[in-house]
This record gives C-alpha cells, structure tokens and sequence, in this order.
C-alpha cells in the first residue's frame, strides 16, 4: 500500500529556532528508499525550502517520474494577535495558485511578526486564511497536524477537564472542537483532513482515540503523517544533541521521540497501541493519496520578468 507523507521538516524550519535536520534533498531521497508515493516539505512558516525542493524534484522525474514532492507550510493559526496559543496547522499548495496564496499569507505572517515571551510569533490570522481561500477556492488543501494543532489542544484540554469533573472546561474545549471543524468544512470542504501521527506518548494515543471519533462524527478523512524532524529513527539522539545545542529549555524527548520518517510497517505497528488495525491504517494510507492526486506538478521558477512602467516624457 502506498501513501505520501504530508508533514515533513527540513534544516530550514530552523530559522527561529532549532527544530530539524535534513536538507529537502535527503528527505526527498528517503521517501524514496521507504517507498513512499511523494513527501510533503512543510517547515514551521517558512518557504524557503521550496525552491530547492522543487529544483530537485525536476532533477529526479526521469528516474521516478510518478513521485511528487509537495510544497506545504506548517503556520501558526490564530483568532488574533498578540495571541499566547499559537495553533499548528497545515497547508498544501494543489497547484501554482495555490503556492502563490501560500506566499501571500506567509509574506503576511512576517510583516505582521512581534515578539511574545522572547521568541518572534509568525501568526496567520483566520481571517487572513479565510479571505485568500474564499478570494480563489480550491487550491489549498488543510491539514489539522499535531497536538500542537487546535483539534490536538482543545483534545488534551477537554480530556483533563473530564478527568477533573470541570464540566464547563470540557464544554468549552468541545465547542471548540466543533466549531474548529466545520469552519474547516466551510473553508476548505473536502480538501480538509484530519491528522494523526504514529506517536507512542500518552497524550498522542489521547489525540489519535478521539480524532477517530470526530472523524467519524463530521464525516472527514483521517490521514497518518510522520511529523518529520530527522530521518531515521537512529537519528534520534543525534537531534536530541542539536536542540540541546542551543539556549534555553526544549522538550526533548517525549514530543520528538518519534519525530522521524516512518515506513508503512512502523506506522501500522505503532497505531496498533492507538487501538487502529492495520485495514484502518491502509485506509488512512489510502487518503494520503488522494491527495497526491490532487496535487498537480508545478514549477517556480521561470525567466526573468522586468516589470514595465510608463515613464512620463519631461
């Protein structure tokens, strides 16, 4: 069974803050050796992967010409700003208009950055995603990516306030979640996915649980993604060593260490602990390439373009 993995990061998420590993060359070449029908390159806002992404895969279509290399972002989702709960989330460009909407609201997340508690916020409004979509429909697809993602948020937040009898946190985190979902529905229709990773933690097994109920209750499709931050699961201790490299505190260890890209057999052997089978887990598979299929080979780049202006004849 094939599939593409959607959420995927290179060396260039690093450009706030030390995240990732590899180059877009390597990650590419690793889908590859796993198999894998395309990968999705989606760095923590930033794009700037994408043009040696895309140089790349222009270099590798005659040797493989039905793999795709997806360009994406991972953004920071918010209602406003300043905001202290910075939501992640995921964007696929379908095709070069959709890339061009992914640069509008990335130029719009830097113009707009200020800094929160001692790190540069790159937040993208709702409001911003909501009128670029509606402005020209159709070619983005939204992922609701990890825990970090407000579905994942609003699960931790409700499942804790059940736990501690707090009905109205509970009630709170579930209108949320509902809202969170059809405003997703709304925005993005079919192209909207709900996302779940191959995590053995508590708290993703939680996420991973619930998502399957909200799937099935508002009728969207689940996807299995890596989350991607260094390739090989040997690598683990290596990226441990590089957040560490740098000052301040990082979370080392429970949110990164799965944080590598999975084949197919380590994505069905570790969902099994979320109470997935692996006919679940293909199927999951299978709507990763749907949206494959939906993505169309584009290129960035092109001649150079001198743009023209009337000069007035003094």
């Amino acid at each position: 069974m094939q599939r593409v993995d959607i959420h995927n990061h290179t060396r260039k998420s690093n450009i706030r803050l030390a995240d990732a590993l590899p180059t877009p060359e390597q990650l590419i070449d690793r889908a590859i050796e796993l198999g894998l029908g395309g990968i999705a390159i989606t760095d923590h806002e930033t794009l700037s992967a994408h043009p040696k992404a895309n140089q790349y895969a222009a270099k590798i279509l005659e040797s493989h010409p039905d793999f795709k290399v997806i360009l994406g972002d991972e953004i920071y989702l918010v209602d406003e700003r300043p905001c202290d709960k910075h939501y992640h989330y995921i964007l696929l460009a379908k095709d070069s208009i959709g890339h061009k909407q992914l640069r509008i609201l990335s130029s719009l997340a830097w113009l707009n950055s200020y800094n929160r508690k001692g790190l540069e916020r790159v937040d993208t409004l709702k409001a911003d995603l909501e009128e670029i979509v509606m402005s020209d429909p159709g070619h983005l697809i939204a992922s609701t990516a990890c825990i970090g993602g407000e579905i994942g948020s609003n699960v931790l937040s409700m499942t804790m306030a059940e736990k501690t009898g707090n009905k109205e946190d509970a009630a709170a985190a579930h209108t949320n979640i509902v809202n969170f979902i059809l405003w997703n529905k709304k925005l993005f229709g079919d192209d909207f996915y709900l996302e779940v990773q191959p995590g053995v933690s508590k708290e993703q097994i939680i996420v991973n649980q619930r998502i399957l109920s909200i799937a099935q209750c508002f009728d969207v499709k689940m996807i299995a993604s890596s989350d991607t931050h260094y390739l090989k699961k040997e690598d683990r201790y290596v990226h441990k060593a590089f957040l560490n490299s740098k000052e301040g505190e990082r979370e080392v260890d429970a949110f990164y260490q799965d944080a590598y890209l999975h084949s197919n057999e380590e994505m069905i052997e570790k969902f099994a602990l979320s109470g997935f089978d692996s006919l679940f887990v293909e199927k999951m598979f299978e709507n990763t390439m749907e949206i494959y299929n939906k993505i169309e080979n584009f290129s960035l780049f092109h001649t150079q373009q001198i743009p023209k202006i009337n000069v007035k004849d003094y």
